[in-house]
């Protein structure tokens, strides 16, 4: 499986922002989140998608927006599609789901 590209903003419990595009995957049950310009370190951000709650879908002028919370931060995913339409929201949704 290829990576998918996001615009992605975290939102820490002190409302304190950090913001980045990255390359995302889901596999095995995580969620791999790898910064490539902005703010955020360059480290990768692993997420066991069993410990997202509040997940949320919803449209950003025009673009999807997916958040969730994943250890007190609030996620906000916000994409075009591009690669493969839905790809975050289709398998996000259903292995937390699941």
């Amino acid at each position: 499986m290829n990576n998918m590209f996001a615009y992605i903003e975290i939102i820490n419990n002190q409302s304190k922002s950090e913001f980045s595009y990255v390359n995302f995957e889901i596999k095995d049950n995580l969620l791999s989140i790898k910064p490539l310009k902005g703010i955020l370190p360059a480290d990768k951000i692993k997420i066991p998608l069993d410990q997202i709650t509040d997940i949320n879908s919803d449209d950003y002028y025009g673009w999807d927006k997916i958040e969730f919370i994943f250890n007190h931060q609030k996620y906000i995913f916000l994409y075009s599609g591009y690669g493969e339409y839905d790809y975050l929201k289709e398998h996000l949704i259903s292995a937390i789901m699941a």
